[in-house]
């Protein structure tokens, strides 16, 4: 979605003073060390060492307690200008966020020392938004009150002198605060699974050599705030927007009467929600935008006494705010166990928990507290090992998240040094991301990987479908699981009626197409079939094509099997969106540039006869792989799939002038950009094969490199002097690794975050997240999100999947991984030794030898196809410890695998010239 920024009657420029280095008052300015980093252990891929690189000036990368990568946030954002970042509501934002989460919630841990927890059951939704203006201040934090002073944990509104320290890590956000003799750790976390919560583990320490009398005010805010569907929340031009769609979201609330209630038995302070809205409700299940359903939260004290409660922000609050509440500083005594029902409008109530407590002389005493939600009138959920002080729900969502994370050793290093321990938590840290990222989307009972930032968070849809399409590659290896959902995802957003794909989606069971914009892409189906063909590959689950799965709406098709989406795809793709004049896959209203059309002399006709340059060399790179899922099934499709694909293969010489590709047809007869180079144009040549000879491949890298690659520092433009855009340039790096080997790995380096951070490094965003779109280093601001009158990246700029996914996916393809119909292809480019290790692959090189692992998680008979570099043949091969034989100097191998009922089967080889 929004894969291009350029176009002219969204774009808009508006001028902006670059923040400078002014520290006003508040903590010395943070002065980072010099950044450093130790050699990997080839042998040892699972294992972090320290490494700083591309920390920027906000923090430093580090590995926490138990070897995982984190970073510890430093920057004082209040009092250096530098943590201000522009935004089109031209506001001086300072605010940073990160995230974590589980497969039903996904936390935002900031900076300020708060934490925003959203869900997307029924739509995206924030369960406690900040709003000061409002008096909601999200929560996540909490008051102490050490019988000589009251303070706040959060770092914003710290108490002076305070002794803090703020770190973002895989899955959790820990802060301490260390004042007045007592040390306050927070450790938050969301508990492994489908598990609607998230847990805080409260340490609070007695540094002193007296016994201290206290009280701890947990803090959780009430603050739901749905983010419908708005395709225009930009603040450039009207700065007023944003602020606008703000005030309508939040107005849902006054549909509602809240009524908040204390149970003891189980420590629950929770609000139930009763529907007093003026028009009558839809049914639960029916599609709509609008979520007349919304969550119950509640806030349950686990581990603490409970001593005083407190629910309404007016009283709570008072005139302290959120730095001294009343409440605390005048040591109210708290409210009954139930109170009279409030109107939700503003958002009026909260949740506090007091507890007061005595901590000895150089001791500590925990606490453990769950913040979450139940839908609407349902159970709250509280696990009993929640309760158990001797259960480290920690470790067991940190073990959880382990096991998915891709592990990458080579002591290779790129431009600028980066690789080794930089790539190897890079690589970690992203899959971590997209775990973080997954909801749960009631309407289609499926778990997703949403593609996130503002195209989610503030427009309140998600898609497009390419994207999904693209995250399961990388999760057929990490995650199959969770690639298998998002597939199933998929399929239930291909409409029943005319078998499109829709663009988007959004709130509660709802297809969108922004406006009628993107009403008919035409690159949807090759995505779907190329990530269908892909994960049964890989993971052997070839009894999915015989699984249920409805089309649009569900009850439509109720009885439906994928095996029917891929046939109706594929006639989509041939009958419905066709070809053009030139024999090219039409363009529609978009293929992979949403805004592709925009750029037509006449639109419309475009959308009638264009055609697409990079559809078709994608469908000559994928439709092959289809082609040989489908031959069990059906041999004269398959049999169409390749003659159709020999016609597009033949259709493509005449975009190509010699140099490069051009973009496109507009139904003028005129090839677009015939001689001005658009990335877009030319990854799936490289993939594909659809150049002619070598000579012209090594031109078109030569054009590239020369143009977008070299003078840009990270990675590729997707025009000379343009932005640098995840999903094109990670594919990139895949068609280099077919053409020239040691540029993919440097261009991989240069795609890192790592990269970003050492060129930017007082851009917040790009160093442990970042948008899908970033301008180079010679755009108007380099460095930083696109935005557009629509779109504002900017206001959003990090939980973009494109920026976690496609590294993993140009790493595999670089170490010559990739998934055939049948297993694996593995096609050694990584001319240097290094370790690989994923939930369903493990591969190693030293020297002239490979060793392998494959566990395929479904018992299904797999094939392995060795294909030698150029220049090289196999010396030999083993499967499962066993000789295989093979022709002299054979240059392709098919290993033939068993089903292995979950277990593994070895493989090895070795190369010779």
């Amino acid at each position: 979605m929004g894969r291009r920024a350029r176009l002219s009657l969204l774009v808009a420029c508006v001028s902006y003073a670059c923040a400078d280095d002014t520290q006003l008052p508040g903590d010395a300015p943070y002065a980072p060390p010099a950044e450093a980093c130790a050699p990997v252990d080839l042998d040892s891929p699972r294992t972090f060492h320290e490494c700083s690189t591309g920390s920027g000036v906000f923090g430093r990368w580090t590995v926490d307690a138990v070897g995982l990568p984190a970073y510890d946030y430093g920057l004082d954002e209040n009092a250096d200008a530098r943590a201000s970042f522009y935004n089109t509501e031209n506001r001086d934002r300072r605010d940073h966020w990160f995230s974590f989460g589980n497969a039903r919630v996904t936390a935002l841990a900031y900076n300020d020392g708060y934490v925003e927890v959203t869900m997307q059951d029924r739509g995206e939704t924030y369960l406690d938004k900040l709003d000061e203006a409002q008096g909601n201040y999200a929560g996540g934090f909490g008051y102490v009150d050490d019988g000589s002073s009251t303070w706040c944990t959060a770092y914003k509104w710290r108490p002076p002198g305070a002794v803090t320290t703020r770190r973002f890590g895989m899955g959790y956000v820990e802060t301490s605060m260390l004042y007045h003799g007592l040390k306050v750790t927070r450790l938050t976390y969301a508990p492994s699974g489908d598990v609607p919560a998230v847990l805080t583990d409260v340490t609070i320490e007695n540094t002193t050599d007296q016994q201290r009398s206290i009280k701890h005010y947990e803090y959780w805010d009430v603050a739901r705030r749905p983010i419908e569907i708005d395709w225009l929340v930009s603040g450039n031009p009207l700065t007023s927007v944003p602020a606008n769609a703000a005030a309508a979201r939040d107005a849902r609330n006054g549909m509602f009467q809240e009524h908040v209630a204390f149970d003891a038995s189980t420590g629950i302070l929770g609000m139930r929600r009763a529907y007093v809205g003026s028009e009558p409700r839809p049914a639960e299940d029916a599609p709509s935008p609008v979520d007349d359903y919304p969550a119950d939260p509640f806030l349950a004290a686990l581990i603490a006494p409970v001593d005083g409660l407190y629910t309404h922000q007016d009283s709570f609050f008072g005139s302290g705010g959120a730095a001294s509440p009343d409440a605390v500083t005048r040591r109210l005594p708290g409210e009954a166990a139930a109170t009279p029902d409030t109107n939700g409008l503003g958002q009026p109530r909260m949740f506090a928990v007091r507890s007061d407590l005595v901590v000895p002389a150089h001791a500590k005493q925990s606490l453990r507290f769950a913040y979450g939600f139940a839908p609407m009138a349902g159970d709250y959920v509280v696990q009993s090992e929640w309760q158990d002080p001797g259960c480290d729900m920690r470790t067991q969502a940190r073990t959880d998240l382990e096991s998915h994370l891709l592990y990458f050793a080579t002591n290779r290093s790129g431009p600028e040094g980066i690789g080794g321990g930089a790539l190897q938590r890079e690589l970690a840290w992203h899959a971590a991301q997209i775990e973080a990222s997954v909801a749960w989307r009631e309407y289609w009972q499926h778990y997703v990987v949403p593609q996130g930032s503002a195209y989610l968070y503030l427009h309140g849809a998600d898609g497009a479908l390419r994207d999904l399409a693209l995250f399961t590659l990388p999760l057929d290896f990490t995650d199959p699981q969770l690639s298998h959902e998002e597939l199933l995802s998929m399929m239930g957003m291909q409409f029943a009626a005319d078998k499109r794909f829709s663009y988007a989606f959004q709130g509660h069971g709802m297809l969108d197409d922004a406006l009628g914009i993107h009403a008919h892409p035409s690159d949807l189906d090759i995505f779907f079939l190329w990530a269908l063909t892909e994960y049964v590959g890989v993971t052997g689950e070839a009894s999915l094509l015989d699984e249920p799965a409805p089309y649009y709406p569900k009850e439509a098709l109720p009885s439906a099997i994928v095996w029917d989406h891929v046939v109706d795809s594929v006639r989509h793709l041939f009958d419905v969106v066709g070809t053009g004049a030139h024999g090219l896959v039409k363009v529609g209203d978009g293929d992979w540039s949403d805004g592709i059309v925009f750029q037509a002399p006449n639109r419309q006709l475009a959308i009638d006869q264009g055609e697409s340059v990079p559809n078709t060399q994608m469908a000559v790179a994928v439709l092959p792989k289809v082609a040989d899922l489908v031959e069990p099934r059906d041999k004269a499709l398959a049999s169409e799939i390749r003659t159709r694909v020999a016609a597009l293969r033949a259709a493509l010489p005449q975009t190509y002038n010699g140099t490069f590709f051009g973009r496109a047809y507009f139904g003028d007869d005129q090839l677009f950009e015939a001689n001005s180079i658009d990335l877009e144009s030319q990854v799936w040549a490289l993939i594909g094969g659809s150049v002619a000879s070598d000579a012209d491949r090594a031109r078109l890298v030569s054009a590239i490199a020369r143009s977008l690659d070299d003078p840009s520092p990270t990675g590729a433009t997707l025009t000379p002097g343009g932005q640098v855009w995840p999903a094109i340039s990670g594919l990139l790096t895949w068609g280099y690794a077919l053409s020239d080997p040691p540029r993919a790995f440097d261009h991989l380096a240069k795609n890192t975050m790592a990269a970003h951070a050492l060129a930017f490094p007082s851009l917040w965003y790009g160093i442990w997240s970042g948008p899908d779109g970033l301008d180079g280093a010679a755009g108007a601001r380099p460095g930083e999100a696109w935005f557009s009158a629509a779109t504002p990246m900017t206001d959003f700029p990090v939980q973009n999947a494109n920026q976690h996914v496609m590294p993993l996916l140009a790493l595999l393809r670089v170490c010559g991984i990739e998934g055939s119909a049948s297993g694996l292809v593995i096609a050694p480019h990584l001319d240097s030794d290094f370790s690989l290790s994923t939930e369903v692959l493990d591969l190693s090189r030293r020297g002239a030898v490979f060793r392998g692992a494959y566990r395929p998680p479904y018992s299904a008979p797999r094939t392995i196809e060795l294909r030698a570099p150029r220049g090289r043949r196999f010396l030999g091969v083993t499967l499962g410890g066993q000789p295989v034989t093979i022709a002299p100097a054979a240059t392709d191998v098919t290993l033939q695998v068993p089903a292995l009922n979950g277990g593994a089967e070895d493989f090895a080889f070795a190369l010779a010239p």
